[in-house]
């Protein structure tokens, strides 16, 4: 072992900024519940953010609603894996007990969460769910440059968290609320990879993969390429129920009157108006993304009050569209769905994914719902964001993964007057 590097304590003196209601949550001006569901994980519930008094409401309920792993592997023994860990697996079951130091930090409050045994009866699983505060880096800073007079603010994050045991892989989801009306998303990939024995090879001679369907880790170990995919089932109440998910896209403007000098770019809203037009992929040639506005809300300035889906990390499917996994798991076929709120309709992938065979047609889940095409302005609407990891192995992945992050934020657009952080004292 390396010499361990100097003690590092957080410390706080008059304990935690947060209060704990039974379920509800409240720090700084966030309020929000939670519950740890068998299937799901972490749900929030009814969050929301104090603003000139009143608690104004951002989301209804969040929630991981599908998550699948397949392997790019063609052979007998590998094609068929493709792991459904929330509905075949039921990753919420699987909470690990956290520990101190280690999978949180020392000033952690550990909670329990209330389960039920296959048999039926109930026990309390303790020490599953983490709630902490953590530094957040620079919240904001301007210097005149004038006077050198600084003002900057340091901030703090709080965050609600577990861990899961799939199998070979550990998960951990975070749920991270910012002092700027940020709500932030954080998925933890580590564990063990699934691996295959190989002819070993001679190092002197060099590592030719060539057409392999993964990568040696290690001689005579090979990892197999795989994807992860999430869908994360998020039912924003923007200042109540009655929103509409605006795609905006930025685009350069053709040379001429209104761009003389060709350094023009504009942003164009587009209402997704039906379910079918709301089946959308990211596009970085036009920055595209998604914001979740109440129409009949506006801020000082006359803009909608809203929400933006502010994307990371992500991938598109590499099995083909006809493949099992593809059929069986077809919320992977768009980043973006847009669903009206239906109490029955909580899982991408439909409500029993382990009855849906690869020798079955599929198309369970979101694919089924929006083939109505149901109209979504002015609605209750539901966004399922799809965000996927490509993990291309590597020698330094084994043989425990070092944490790999991926998620995404819902960040305030027009919701506030100013920054609302600027309270923030130092």
């Amino acid at each position: 072992m390396r010499e361990a590097p100097k003690p590092l304590h957080v410390v706080q003196p008059g304990g935690a900024s947060f209060e704990i209601r039974g379920n509800e949550i409240r720090w700084q001006k966030w309020r929000f519940r939670y519950a740890l569901h068998p299937r799901e994980g972490l749900v929030l519930y009814t969050v929301g953010y104090e603003d000139g008094g009143k608690v104004r409401s951002v989301l209804y309920r969040g929630s991981l609603s599908e998550m699948v792993v397949p392997y790019g592997d063609p052979s007998e023994g590998w094609f068929f894996r493709n792991a459904f860990d929330e509905g075949e697996a039921m990753v919420g079951s699987l909470a690990l007990p956290l520990v101190e130091r280690t999978d949180v930090p020392e000033n952690a409050t550990l909670l329990g969460a209330v389960r039920s045994s296959e048999s039926g009866s109930a026990f309390e699983a303790k020490n599953v769910v983490g709630l902490y505060e953590r530094d957040g880096g620079v919240l904001w800073k301007h210097v005149d440059y004038m006077t050198g007079y600084n003002e900057s603010r340091r901030g703090r994050q709080l965050v609600l968290g577990y861990f899961a045991n799939v199998g070979n892989y550990e998960y951990g989801f975070n749920w991270v609320f910012h002092q700027d009306g940020t709500l932030e998303l954080e998925a933890l990939l580590t564990g063990v990879m699934s691996t295959k024995g190989v002819q070993p090879i001679n190092p002197e001679h060099g590592n030719h993969n060539g057409k392999t369907f993964g990568h040696m880790v290690a001689n005579g170990v090979e990892a197999v390429h795989h994807q992860h995919f999430f869908n994360f089932r998020l039912d924003l109440d923007v200042d109540g129920t009655a929103n509409t998910v605006v795609e905006q896209n930025t685009e350069t403007l053709p040379p001429g009157k209104t761009n003389p000098h060709n350094n023009a770019f504009v942003m164009k809203d587009v209402p997704l108006k039906t379910e079918l037009t709301a089946q959308r992929q990211l596009n970085l040639a036009t920055h595209r993304r998604w914001s979740v506005i109440n129409p009949n809300n506006r801020n000082s300035i006359g803009q909608p009050t809203g929400y933006l889906l502010a994307t990371a990390e992500n991938s598109v499917p590499l099995a083909a569209i006809n493949s099992s996994v593809r059929r069986r798991a077809g919320f992977v076929n768009s980043h973006l769905w847009v669903t009206p709120q239906t109490a029955d309709e909580l899982y991408a992938a439909g409500l029993y994914v382990n009855q849906s065979s690869w020798q079955n047609k599929g198309g369970e889940g979101l694919p089924a719902w929006t083939k109505r095409n149901r109209p979504l302005e002015n609605k209750d609407v539901v966004v399922w964001y799809t965000f996927g990891v490509t993990h291309i192995p590597r020698p330094e992945d084994w043989p425990v993964m070092p944490v790999h992050k991926a998620g995404f934020k819902l960040m305030p657009v027009g919701f506030f007057t100013q920054n609302p952080a600027l309270d923030v004292p130092k």
